[in-house]
């Protein structure tokens, strides 16, 4: 897949997650049948992501993935005027996910050190290297 196809395929997913996440943070009564829906999701909230934090879209489209059969069941039962994601747009998510977590993990060992090393940085970039030469 051209990275063009990509971004044509990822940009309206993405949109239409975050309308979803949107939608659980604006209704009080989509977010308690989301909480109360016994499908083994965790008792939080939906996490928005935030522009200046690339990552949080990443944890955003995991606990969406996490949550994927209650979310599909509550906008179900509530007869949300939100559009469920078609079974490509949950495949992209997982694709998506997939291609970011090696970043995220690279993300999180630079942001943890005051100092990180040239030599570090190059381990770090061939370990990356495998994970995402396929993606």
């Amino acid at each position: 897949m051209t990275p063009a196809r990509q971004n044509i395929v990822m940009k309206p997913t993405l949109d239409n997650v975050k309308v979803m996440v949107e939608f659980f943070h604006k209704s009080t009564i989509a977010t308690e049948k989301l909480k109360s829906n016994p499908m083994d999701m965790p008792k939080l909230r939906l996490k928005q992501d935030c522009v200046i934090r690339w990552n949080s879209t990443l944890y955003m489209l995991k606990q969406v993935l996490e949550s994927k059969d209650a979310i599909i069941s509550t906008l179900a039962i509530i007869n949300a005027h939100v559009d469920a994601l078609s079974q490509e747009e949950w495949e992209v998510l997982q694709e998506t996910c997939t291609v970011l977590e090696p970043f995220e993990q690279v993300t999180v060992e630079i942001s943890t050190e005051s100092y990180v090393t040239a030599s570090k940085m190059l381990l770090i970039c061939r370990k990356s290297q495998p994970t995402t030469k396929h993606k």
